[in-house]
């Protein structure tokens, strides 16, 4: 609307100063100062009404913004502080349920997990895995059970004080298009060069890290481009690890390294044990071997418990698994010199 009214102004101020002009009525010289003169209003004319339209997006805007800004968070936690030294863990879930309507997601979950201790979590697709990671962390809500850090209830905790005693990594994590050095120095920026490298030496990554162009400088790219998947679960491990959590959570984080580089993984996670507790959850068993509890969920329910010498013997999933994936490395050591 605005270009069409500029571009009528000036034909009727063309074919009217014309007319004029033909009559005698103006001179020539009248017309174009008067056309120069319209000239030089265009751009208050655009300005004023680029200004409003700026008003209207940043109006319709803020109210989107208010709105989110006002929503209520589902998840409010406590007052109650945890205390400084390390507890036991203490997960006592009677039933949950996503929906009313749904069959249960989690029932009769009872497991102590003592300071310092080590719990492995196996299971099929969807035994409920996952669901029990998102209840520990507190992001969702828990009805008719309790989770206790010593003797304070996850409902009566402050909120953020319970999820700084966790470090989770992924099974597929996140890098930022930063340094390496600056990807595991995320949770705590004021880390030192020496406790970042420490946190690599436990991840196993810093050999790797070293023969990298620039070290730990080296820029991986968005998303960890440039890292195989192997390299960055590593990196997020290390990140993990210098945060410093009393609670390390690996969630199948050791699915994209190999046999030898899991085993010294977690046998620097054990060597540190005494100053954190940690839980493994795996597809792959050779990753439980050395935790002091596992439990192997089915259908939402503890199917088997025990440790891993002890589950091998005994006739369920976990033997079938540990067979088969026996099995499976046998026959890939078996096709390696074939491939050479």
């Amino acid at each position: 609307m605005i270009q069409g009214t500029i571009g009528a102004s000036f034909f009727f101020t063309v074919s009217g100063g014309g007319y004029l002009v033909a009559n005698g009525e103006i001179s020539l010289g009248d017309l174009t100062a008067f056309t120069l003169y319209q000239g030089l209003m265009i751009w208050p004319m655009l300005a004023i009404a680029w200004l409003f339209n700026i008003i209207e997006r940043g109006r319709a805007a803020w109210t989107r913004i208010d709105a989110l800004m006002q929503e209520q968070p589902d998840i409010v936690g406590g007052d109650t502080p945890l205390p400084d030294t390390m507890q036991p863990l203490t997960l006592a879930i009677e039933q949950f349920k996503w929906q009313p309507d749904d069959s249960f997601a989690l029932k009769d979950i009872h497991v102590i997990l003592p300071p310092g201790a080590m719990l492995g979590i196996a299971g099929p697709v969807g035994s409920g895995k996952s669901t029990l990671l998102q209840l520990l962390l507190h992001l969702t809500k828990l009805e008719k059970s309790d989770i206790r850090y010593g003797d304070v209830s996850i409902a009566n905790a402050d909120l953020s004080s319970w999820r700084q005693r966790f470090a989770v990594v992924t099974q597929t994590p996140f890098l930022f298009s930063r340094s390496i050095a600056e990807n595991i120095a995320l949770g705590r920026p004021d880390a030192t060069q020496t406790e970042i490298e420490h946190a690599a030496h436990l991840a196993c990554i810093d050999e790797d890290i070293r023969q990298l162009p620039q070290g730990y400088q080296t820029a991986v790219g968005e998303k960890g481009i440039t890292l195989s998947g192997g390299q960055k679960q590593r990196i997020s491990i290390a990140r993990a690890l210098l945060v410093g959590a009393e609670c390390l959570i690996l969630d199948d984080a050791l699915s994209a390294v190999d046999g030898d580089t899991e085993h010294r993984i977690l046998q620097n996670l054990q060597q540190h044990q005494q100053t954190r507790t940690t839980i493994v959850i795996a597809h792959r068993l050779s990753a439980l071997e050395s935790a002091d509890e596992i439990v192997v969920l089915s259908h939402g329910q503890i199917r088997e418990r025990g440790q891993h010498r002890q589950l091998i013997q005994q006739p369920g999933w976990y033997q079938e698994m540990h067979q088969y994936q026996q099995l499976e490395a046998a026959l890939d050591a078996d096709e390696e010199p074939r491939n050479d």
